[in-house]
Parts: C-alpha cells; sequence; structure tokens
C-alpha cells in the first residue's frame, strides 16, 4: 500500500523560476485541507498556481496561500464548469493544465506536460489516471481514452457540462495522450464516497432531467447493473479485492440514483447545484 508522503517522495520539484513554462495550474477546491498541500507542491513547476474555492471553511485557503498559490472564492456554487470557466479570466499563461485537490503529478508527468507546452502544437492533452481507492492501489482498470486537462488557453470557449464538465473549443483539437499517469486518490473513505455519490448523483440528474431519456428506477437498474458488471468482471476490478468491489458498486449506484433522482426529485432544489 502506499501513502501520498511516499508517492511525493518519488517525485522531483522543478524549479519554476529557472526558466519559463508558460503553464497555468488550476486547483478546485472545497474543504480540502488534507490533501491539498501535496497536491500543490506536485504543481510547483508551474509559473501560475490558481486555487478557485468554493467557500471552505477549514484551512484550505490559508494552505494554498502559504504555498503561493493564487486563490479566488466563490462561495455562489453553480457547479464545475462554472467555476472552471471562472478560472480562465485569471489565467496568465498560454497553457492550463487542470487539476484536482485528490490528484498529484508524478515528476515524469510534469515533464511531458512541459515537453507538450514547449511545443505549442497541441490543444488538448489527455490523462490517464492511476487509481488509489480505500487506501489500495486499484488494479485491472485501464482507461484507453483519457481525460481531457491540459488546455491551449486562446481555443477555450467554454467549459458545459454540470459534472464530467467538457471543454468546448473554438479551434480544431489537436490532441495528445499522456504517458504518465496522474496519481488519482478518489476514494479515500466510505463516508467521503457517500457524499461524492449524492452530489455526482444530484449533478447527474440536472442535466438528465433536461433530456428526453427515460428516467426512474427501472431505467436506473438497466443502467447501473452493467455497469458494475462492466468494471467488476469486463475491466476486472475484482483483482483489489473487497476495495475494487466497492469502487465497482459506488460508481453503478451513482448511475442508478442519478435516474432516480431525475424522475423523483421535483421540488424547489432539484435544479440547483449541490456542493458536498
Amino acid at each position: 500500500m502506499f501513502t501520498i508522503k511516499q508517492m511525493l517522495s518519488k517525485t522531483h520539484k522543478i524549479d519554476k523560476k529557472s526558466e519559463s513554462t508558460n503553464l497555468t495550474i488550476v486547483v478546485l477546491a472545497l474543504n480540502e485541507a488534507s490533501m491539498i498541500t501535496s497536491c500543490l507542491e506536485s504543481a510547483s513547476f508551474a509559473e501560475q498556481i490558481l486555487v478557485i474555492d468554493s467557500g471552505s471553511s477549514d484551512d484550505t485557503l490559508l494552505i494554498a496561500r502559504s504555498l503561493g498559490a493564487e486563490v479566488h472564492s466563490y462561495a455562489d456554487w453553480e457547479g464545475f464548469a462554472i467555476q472552471r470557466n471562472r478560472a480562465l479570466k485569471y489565467c496568465r499563461k498560454d497553457y492550463v493544465f487542470f487539476l484536482d485537490c485528490d490528484e498529484i503529478i508524478p515528476a515524469n508527468l510534469a515533464k511531458e506536460i512541459l515537453e507538450i507546452v514547449k511545443q505549442g502544437a497541441v490543444n488538448r492533452g489527455l490523462i490517464r489516471w492511476d487509481d488509489f481507492v480505500f487506501g489500495k492501489r486499484l488494479q485491472g482498470i485501464h482507461q484507453t481514452k483519457g481525460v481531457a486537462r491540459l488546455f491551449k488557453i486562446h481555443d477555450i470557449l467554454e467549459f458545459r457540462g454540470q459534472v464530467h464538465e467538457n471543454a468546448v473549443l473554438k479551434a480544431p483539437e489537436i490532441t495528445h495522450i499522456f504517458n504518465t499517469k496522474l496519481i488519482h486518490y478518489s476514494r479515500r473513505t466510505v463516508y467521503q464516497s457517500l457524499l461524492k455519490l449524492g452530489q455526482y448523483s444530484q449533478l447527474a440528474a440536472i442535466s438528465l432531467r433536461k433530456s428526453k431519456k427515460n428516467i426512474g428506477v427501472i431505467a436506473g437498474l438497466m443502467h447501473a447493473i452493467p455497469r458494475f458488471l462492466k468494471l467488476y468482471f469486463i475491466k476486472m476490478s475484482f483483482l483489489s479485492g473487497a476495495e475494487g468491489f466497492l469502487y465497482s458498486l459506488f460508481i453503478a449506484l451513482e448511475v442508478f440514483f442519478k435516474y432516480c433522482a431525475a424522475r423523483y426529485d421535483n421540488d424547489s432544489t432539484a435544479n440547483t447545484p449541490v456542493q458536498r
């Protein structure tokens, strides 16, 4: 089992003052005092580090400022896409990399990012995760498509979507997939996973409610069961034992409850994005 400190010990600091990196790293945060130090230290190779906070009540902002990050707080939460759009106006470099507080950039990935930024041709960089769930490295799950995290600033029109938001680009996509994986502590505890389940299900339900797709319990089961079976058996998360089972179950439950919430949540708060 690897700890966060052990992972950081395998990285090295890149002196951002020695030469221009032309890179901004943006971190969205809310009450992440326990994780943000490791996250920001791994991002220290960027010339500009921005923390866009959503109204933290712990020491997140204090820690971020002490590590040299530029902090902007928006307590009026409207969703992840809105927070990313807000961050764009503060970016002073040609490239931006979006990093979550539960993620750490290994040294080899930092080198890859800097090389792509230096070349200046790519406007969309995709990462894949090395996932750690409930204190254990997740076995068997292999991403192929990747998640877009690096962008050329001037090519971004805006971010859209309540959850798993996407960047809409003004220019044709020139994409690169990074070889080194981003370390991701996605599910640290069962309690944190339950909170995440509630938030992601509610956010996804907002978009689903506006679509013409079937919603409700039956639709939820029809989508959630195949998702669990794919993750647990086809993607082989069973290789991670009980932790792999919990991981697959939580993902499937998010799918199930978003279809239920889209059907049964009809009060005045149903379409108001919720914070964890």
